[in-house]
């Protein structure tokens, strides 16, 4: 009898110690979730949020047509096979007529596939213009305006991709056009228009351009 009741002893005992075992299994392997839980919460933190990637722009042309005499045309060009990062060519074909009004047409492109070319400008920069501000200087004595029919920019602005441009007296110089993202601020009360802050997408410089 006595040894009936140690073994009754010794099963309930292992019995107890099988389900204490099991509870400290399953506290353990609570815990290890937990703690993988908010490690993966925790780099999640840490990591920012992922970042557009800046479109790739190689081509950049602008056309500039009498609005009295079509087959009055300048037409400057900006090709860069790797991007504004990389190297360029600029062309200038034509010159503008001394007194005269010209509209600006302009293309962005990136035509790194020649199969597949990208309209940057339809598809990405007019769609997000109130992230974006195009900015001109020149130092042939042009003058410019935003047209009424302009698209919105940053900062309640006139985005810059439809306007006019006149003539002055005869002269080579330069001719600049920068596209601006995100500005901190942007300011068209100067036609050419102004910003502080942001990242230029171009900058990109013609010269030797003429009016004759």
């Amino acid at each position: 009898k006595t040894i009936m009741n140690t073994n009754k002893l010794n099963i309930k005992t292992m019995k107890t110690n099988y389900l204490n075992f099991m509870k400290t299994t399953k506290l353990f392997i609570m815990a290890i979730f937990c703690l993988t839980f908010i490690t993966s919460c925790n780099n999640d933190d840490d990591n920012p949020d992922p970042v557009n990637e800046v479109e790739l722009i190689t081509n950049v042309t602008l056309t500039f047509t009498n609005t009295a005499n079509a087959g009055d045309v300048v037409i400057m060009s900006n090709v860069a096979p790797d991007g504004q990062e990389g190297a360029f060519t600029n062309t200038v074909n034509g010159t503008f007529t001394a007194g005269q009004s010209y509209s600006l047409d302009l293309e962005i492109t990136n035509e790194s596939d020649p199969a597949d070319i990208d309209d940057v400008l339809n598809d990405d920069i007019i769609p997000e213009g109130d992230e974006h501000f195009f900015k001109y200087n020149n130092t042939l004595g042009l003058d410019m305006i935003r047209d009424a029919g302009d698209l919105a920019g940053a900062n309640d602005t006139n985005l810059g991709v439809s306007t006019t441009w006149t003539s002055g007296a005869a002269g080579t110089g330069n001719l600049q056009i920068i596209l601006v993202h995100q500005p901190e601020t942007a300011d068209d009360s100067n036609q050419f228009g102004s910003t502080t802050g942001g990242e230029e997408d171009f900058n990109i410089t013609f010269q030797g351009v003429v009016v004759q």
